[in-house]
């Protein structure tokens, strides 16, 4: 049977948000980036963890109003039971629309840079099973083994930031594109972003208490400064063959041949990109099976891990096979699902928060 979905403390769901939010940042966006508005690429990420932080703190208002409500709940009892369908439905469709990109870029890098001989059977072999696993696990369990596995990924995410910036030995042309430019740049990439809409799906299973946001805003923070550090390191050390390096984390380490004498360190970035892959993947599974079981609830959490694993390889076996298919998926069919995170969402808790203060104002 599928493991009794508990509740996380709020270190723990602190923690998923840092994961989550460093996962798909740091490989092919800097040079996508770079390629659209050379070094300005640092104000798209800028503008982008804004939109982020603004959907973390519509979060936080609305678990200090409703601290033990079920988002699906909430949108039931504004809206009525075919709204709250027609959201899941959507939210199934962006978790495993995002899945797929995650996937694929995954694999692309381990392909190229690993196993070049290996296709996509292998990589479906080791990657599913796990994240299924990890699906099916209880969130309290998942929650507690993403707290166990963290001070290892901090501190392989710390050692690759600090290194990246040995290599460092020229410095690009600044103001090389307009205000134009980056805002189409950020709204091309915009589906990078939006991960911590996974917080709503599981918001009546956080354990929070007032000032518990700073915790979740801490995390946050961190991550963003980390990836632009990230991204900084990688536009000093390649200036103006950035674009032409497509996997930001792995070269800015990969950049130095030899260090101290320990040889190639880049496998520590490959190592990172491994663990942050599988909790990220596992975590928009456990969305998605979230989602498909409030669609439809008559069902057994386990039909959603058989569903989802059926639609995937479909997906992945006969749309996406090479970088520009992904990139073009990325670019051009992703920006839209965006709507659900940053316009569908933020709209949803608005009116939940608005409708709440009136009617406290009634009740006066």
């Amino acid at each position: 049977m599928m493991a009794r979905d508990e509740s996380v403390n709020i270190w723990q769901a602190s923690i998923m948000v840092f994961i989550i939010i460093f996962a798909n940042k740091v490989l092919l966006l800097p040079s996508l980036f770079y390629k659209d508005v050379k070094v300005e690429g640092i104000i798209c990420y800028l503008i982008l963890f804004l939109l982020e932080i603004g959907l973390l703190f519509l979060f936080i208002a609305l678990k200090n109003k409703y601290p033990n409500t079920s988002f699906s709940d909430l949108i039931k009892q504004k809206f009525g039971i075919v709204t709250m369908k027609i959201i899941y439905f959507l939210f199934i469709l962006f978790f495993i629309c995002k899945l797929v990109l995650i996937y694929n870029v995954t694999y692309i890098f381990f392909k190229d840079l690993i196993y070049k001989e290996n296709n996509t059977v292998l990589f479906l072999v080791c990657f599913l099973p796990i994240m299924n696993y990890l699906a099916f696990m209880g969130l309290r369990i998942f929650g507690r083994t993403c707290q166990l596995f963290f001070p290892l990924i901090f501190i392989l995410a710390l050692f690759c930031v600090i290194i990246s910036f040995v290599g460092i030995k020229s410095t690009p042309l600044f103001f090389q594109a307009n205000i134009g430019e980056v805002l189409l740049s950020s709204l091309k990439h915009i589906s990078a972003f939006g991960d911590v809409i996974f917080l709503f799906i599981f918001m009546d299973k956080i354990e929070f208490k007032r000032g518990d946001g700073k915790k979740l805003f801490f995390f946050s923070l961190l991550s963003m400064l980390m990836i632009v550090l990230v991204a900084i390191a990688f536009y000093f050390s390649y200036t103006y063959t950035s674009f032409m390096h497509q996997y930001a984390l792995f070269e800015v380490l990969g950049n130095i041949k030899d260090y101290g004498g320990l040889g190639r360190i880049d496998v520590i970035a490959v190592i990172l990109i491994i663990f942050i892959s599988y909790f990220q993947m596992a975590l928009y599974l456990k969305c998605f099976t979230e989602s498909f079981y409030v669609l439809l609830p008559k069902l057994h959490k386990q039909y959603s891990l058989i569903a989802f694993n059926i639609i995937f390889v479909l997906i992945v076996e006969l749309l996406i096979r090479n970088l520009e298919r992904t990139i073009l998926y990325g670019e051009n069919i992703l920006p839209y699902i965006s709507i659900i995170s940053f316009v569908i969402v933020p709209l949803c808790v608005t009116i939940f928060l608005c409708l709440n203060k009136r009617g406290e104002r009634w009740k006066k």
